[in-house]
């Protein structure tokens, strides 16, 4: 009991914010890959030893984020470039996922560093290409999802991270509810990025059904444009809603909540 207290306070006080509770982890059955385990803690260096085993999320706006894994790789996701009204991000990962060939998702020019590129379409966007990499610590792999370019429906792609026990999903522009096929390819998600703005994605009642379907502990909202009607119209369909104003989302294998916690990340400001 206090070694718990203590790691809370840690990291609290480091800017972090870890949610109680406990989950199996299990991701997607059609995808075999063996936890590392302890192994890769040699991976993490200084501080990041303390923590090795939590995965730490910042969010930079619109669909934007990155992931920190247990093992210190930063996976990025769809960043985004000038024009969108949003400081552009400060970051530097080891790899950038891109979800969507549009310029508010894939400006890979705004990252620092030579990031892997890993992109889930191929042909200019036009056709799903399927993913499966390993970057450091971290398995990469993606699942086709339909768009909207306002009524036309196209090809998108979600990505799913997973290390640590843990699988991290981020869903891309997705415009419609997940078929049988997609959530076998999805598999068990316990922390999932969902679109909820509506117009070229699901809108807030879209996103209600998503979340039912995959039932995850951590639902975080994005792509609304800080509209809080929008983001209103998602948040009424739940009863547990927390907030992070500043800082970064911090969480485990061992630290879930049960099924499901709302997140409403503030964004990270800029280095």
């Amino acid at each position: 009991m206090r070694r718990t207290v203590r790691l809370l306070a840690c990291l609290l006080l480091a800017g972090g914010w870890v949610l109680p509770g406990r989950a199996e982890a299990r991701c997607s059955p059609e995808v075999v890959h063996r936890d590392p385990g302890p192994r890769l803690a040699a991976f993490a260096a200084g501080s990041q030893k303390k923590k090795a085993k939590f995965f730490t999320i910042q969010w930079f706006g619109h669909s934007a984020f990155q992931v920190i894994s247990p093992g210190g790789t930063r996976i990025f996701t769809d960043p985004f470039g000038a024009g969108i009204g949003l400081p552009l991000p400060a970051a530097k990962p080891h790899a950038v996922t891109i979800g969507r060939e549009h310029p508010h998702h894939n400006s890979v020019w705004v990252l620092q560093g030579n990031p892997q590129v890993i992109r889930g379409l191929r042909e200019e966007g036009m056709e799903w290409a399927e993913v499966r990499r390993t970057v450091g610590d971290v398995l990469i792999y993606n699942v086709p999802v339909t768009q909207r370019t306002f009524d036309v429906r196209t090809k998108g792609s979600a990505f799913v991270f997973e290390a640590g026990g843990l699988c991290i999903a981020h869903l891309g522009d997705v415009a419609e509810p997940f078929t049988a096929s997609q959530l076998r390819r999805l598999g068990k998600v316990h922390v999932a990025m969902i679109p909820v703005g509506g117009t070229f994605t699901v809108d807030g009642k879209g996103a209600q059904e998503i979340v039912r379907q995959l039932r995850p502990h951590i639902a975080i909202p994005m792509h609304y444009w800080d509209d809080d009607e929008r983001l209103g119209r998602f948040l009424e369909g739940f009863r547990e809603v927390r907030r992070v104003e500043q800082g970064e989302l911090t969480v485990s294998r061992g630290n879930l909540p049960k099924p499901t916690v709302v997140v409403v990340m503030g964004r990270k400001r800029g280095e």
